[in-house]
């Protein structure tokens, strides 16, 4: 139900970016009882970009290895 009313609040949704949509609400979700909703946000979204990090310097090793 809460899924629902967050998904009217925008005028439709490509599936190309449902996932992204998905990852939004999920976020919100797990910080709508916190005292500091910034800090946790900011701690998901950096947690994130360290693993785009760690991805990419892996896939840059394997490349260089080839």
């Amino acid at each position: 139900m809460r899924l629902r009313k967050f998904m009217e609040s925008f005028n439709g949704v490509a599936t190309k970016y449902l996932q992204n949509y998905l990852n939004w609400f999920l976020v919100l979700e797990k910080i709508k009882d916190s005292t500091s909703k910034m800090a946790i946000v900011a701690a998901i979204a950096f947690a994130s970009n360290n693993v785009w990090y760690q991805y990419k310097q892996q896939l840059f090793n394997m490349l260089i290895r080839t």
